[in-house]
């Protein structure tokens, strides 16, 4: 999940939550939720984190394909128990 890929990279990067909630411009209490998966981060803060943490946003969100629709933008999606598609969100090509 998508916090578990935060705490990992986060930790990784030798940032404390408060840090990072700076870094990205949120409250701590959203990173701790986000962490704990009880929270999940909408298009334009996983974009914010990816750039706080220095990764792309699919290595960020982990576990998702790469779509690209008519505009050119990219959304992600994740197959669930192998028959669903779920959107995760849409980016803009620039962000990715």
């Amino acid at each position: 999940m998508i916090g578990d890929n935060i705490r990992l990279l986060r930790i990784a990067k030798g940032l404390s939550q408060e840090q990072l909630a700076e870094r990205v411009g949120i409250s701590l209490l959203a990173i701790q939720y986000y962490e704990e998966n009880k929270w999940r981060p909408g298009t334009e803060t996983i974009s914010r984190l990816a750039d706080a943490l220095g990764v792309t946003i699919p290595d960020l969100v982990g576990g998702c394909d790469c779509v690209c629709d008519d505009d050119g933008d990219l959304i992600l999606v994740r197959k669930d128990c192998g028959c669903h598609l779920k959107v995760y969100g849409k980016f803009k090509r620039k962000e990715c």
